[in-house]
């Protein structure tokens, strides 16, 4: 019997920068599925240009996996952009067929609508990494993720309990009587089982001293995150503990602002905007403590990134945080914009070593309820039933 073909579509393989977990999530269950039964097809609409983009490619080129982009970012046109990534599309799948195709991204929710009949596809899925979706494009989210959407994919899934909630409460969602499934975000535990860091010469090679406590988060640079905030923290954590260092690793839209932030703080030898970085794991493994300072989330799996290497987390009270957190248990948890709790509760991990190790040996057993074969396990029999026609009830799950 021949494999289910899965177009698996997200913006780019631009991981590290301006993309993320999001694309990383759709990478990775490309590479855990199934080959015997699933063929997966991993399509990024854009190239953004950086300089790690072509690694991402090759690794799915290298296991058999169909990989490619169709158009280049264009900044400035967006639509146009989005035009000539479709026209891209067509071309490279011209006289192909596939059964499913699984958007990961806002921009592919929309293109997966328009590919469907080109590609003969028999079933729609769209996972929503994130709570908010279209939060600038007020129309779009009435026209398309209220009523649209629930009406036109036979399945949608969200990361996390929040994310399900919201997509159920839609007016679209209820009227068709559709509720979204629950399949967490995850990670492959297996890229940290070998990891060596030297952390010495690491924080060499970012200009860091040796001795210095370190303050890290991981994210593009979007407002989303929360940036300011956590820059405003840095200034009364140093009050306390002059010696801790701030690093940001990321791209993005706020460079600028948050860059000038730090000026205006007079602290550019005290934060650190590392832009996009290759090897992630080795920068979060430096760190005595991670910070996510989101306004909002889907699931961040940057937090079970941390869990994995060891590093204790702080974290905005936000839904997808609080889904892995349990605050005092295996991090902590503040309220979003408050930049007082949030240095209060990173000067507490780093000043009390016993406290900031139970947390994180308390994080590790969270870690084996998002591994990446399990919910890759999940996917695959929720393509099955789809290719057979067969939709699935939320109990099922």
């Amino acid at each position: 019997m021949e494999p289910i073909r899965v177009l698996e579509m997200f913006m780019g393989f631009a991981v590290e920068g301006p993309l993320g977990g999001a694309e990383r999530f759709g990478i990775e269950l490309c590479h855990a599925l199934d080959k015997t039964e699933i063929q997966p097809i991993a399509c990024g609409l854009w190239d953004f240009g950086t300089p790690f983009e072509k690694q991402w490619l090759e690794s799915l080129q290298a296991a058999n996996i169909p990989a490619f982009t169709t158009a280049k970012w264009q900044e400035s046109s967006p639509y146009q952009a989005f035009q000539q990534a479709l026209k891209g599309l067509k071309t490279a799948l011209a006289g192909q067929t596939v059964d499913i195709i699984h958007s990961h991204t806002q921009f592919t929710d929309v293109a997966a609508l328009l590919l469907k009949r080109t590609l003969k596809a028999k079933a729609l899925i769209r996972t929503v990494h994130n709570e908010r979706e279209w939060p600038k494009r007020w129309l779009r989210q009435l026209i398309l993720t209220n009523w649209l959407y629930p009406i036109m994919f036979e399945v949608e899934v969200g990361v996390s309990k929040q994310v399900v909630t919201n997509l159920n409460h839609r007016p679209g969602a209820r009227l068709m009587g559709k509720t979204a499934l629950c399949i967490h975000n995850s990670i492959n535990l297996r890229r940290f089982e070998k990891l060596q860091v030297d952390k010495t010469a690491k924080k060499h090679e970012l200009g860091l001293p040796a001795q210095a406590m370190v303050i890290g988060s991981v994210g593009r640079l979007t407002p989303q995150k929360g940036y300011a905030i956590f820059i405003e923290s840095a200034q009364k954590v140093l009050a306390h503990l002059p010696q801790a260092i701030f690093i940001i690793v990321g791209g993005g839209e706020l460079q600028p602002a948050l860059t000038a932030q730090i000026q205006a703080l007079g602290l550019e030898d005290k934060i650190i905007l590392t832009g996009p970085q290759k090897n992630i794991e080795s920068l979060i493994a430096i760190m005595d403590v991670f910070v996510s300072s989101s306004l909002w989330e889907g699931l961040p799996t940057v937090i079970l990134e941390s869990f994995a290497l060891g590093v204790p987390v702080v974290a905005t009270n936000v839904s997808g945080s609080r889904e892995l957190i349990t605050s005092a248990y295996n991090g902590l948890l503040v309220p979003p914009t408050d930049a007082i709790k949030l240095a209060e509760s990173i000067i507490k991990v780093l000043t009390e070593k016993e406290f900031a190790c139970q947390l994180s040996q308390h994080a590790k057993k969270v870690l084996l309820d998002f591994t990446i074969p399990q919910i890759a396990s999940q996917y695959l029999e929720l393509y099955k039933k789809l290719a057979q026609n067969r939709l699935i009830p939320l109990k099922d799950y």
